[in-house]
């Protein structure tokens, strides 16, 4: 299974060496799934089977207005990379 990074990991059957954001490597259909559903990875198909840099940033899109809302804006969800929308400081 070939996967592309959207974090850097640390995967020990792949590489000795951290896997930053953006590069893409194969591992195992069971270790990708699990990384996939954690949010840590997604599938790319087609993909060479090295290791490749990191794919560049790219450019912020325009700025647009945000909607008028009467509500006040409510922070996003805390998740960790377990996947677990929890806060657990007091706020």
């Amino acid at each position: 299974m070939q996967l592309q990074a959207l974090d850097t990991i640390h995967v020990s059957s792949v590489s000795s060496d951290n896997i930053t954001t953006g590069q893409i490597f194969e591992i195992d259909d069971l270790a990708g799934k699990s990384l996939i559903e954690r949010g840590l990875a997604i599938e790319v198909d087609g993909a060479p089977a090295t290791k490749t840099e990191p794919v560049p940033a790219h450019e912020p899109a325009p700025e647009t207005e945000a909607p008028e809302t009467t509500e006040a804006a409510q922070p996003p969800p805390i998740a960790n990379k377990a996947g677990a929308n929890t806060r657990t400081k007091a706020g």
